[in-house]
């Protein structure tokens, strides 16, 4: 009869989900490439056809009074940002000239790369 062996393979096991626990972290971290809308393609057509344009901008304004807490204002910002993906998009060219959508990760500082 075979006795149990849970040490070794209990190690191995724990070794390979440290390993893909790290390689889902290093993924979630790096931009995502998608590819872009109709819409989103005519917009970015109209931007690269007049650069700047205020055409699809809508300004707003609002007049806050009170003490502002700079460091509370500062993470209320930025949880918006984490929670909506639209604010973390740029659009970016591929080596083939597509337009392609980058969402950027919900933490980063980097930029996309095509």
């Amino acid at each position: 009869m075979s006795g149990p062996q849970p040490r070794a393979d209990e190690s191995a096991t724990q070794r390979k989900r440290a390993r893909l626990a790290q390689l889902l972290r290093e993924k979630a971290q790096r931009p995502q490439l998608h590819p872009v809308s109709f819409s989103q393609r005519r917009l970015w057509f109209l931007d690269r056809l007049e650069p700047g344009s205020i055409g699809y901008v809508m300004p707003a304004a609002l007049r806050l009074s009170g003490a502002l807490d700079p460091d509370a204002f500062r993470a209320s910002l930025a949880e918006v940002v984490r929670r909506h993906a639209a604010l973390r998009t740029t659009f970016a060219m591929s080596t083939a000239s597509r337009c392609n959508r980058c969402i950027l990760p919900r933490r980063s500082s980097r930029s996309c790369t095509t």
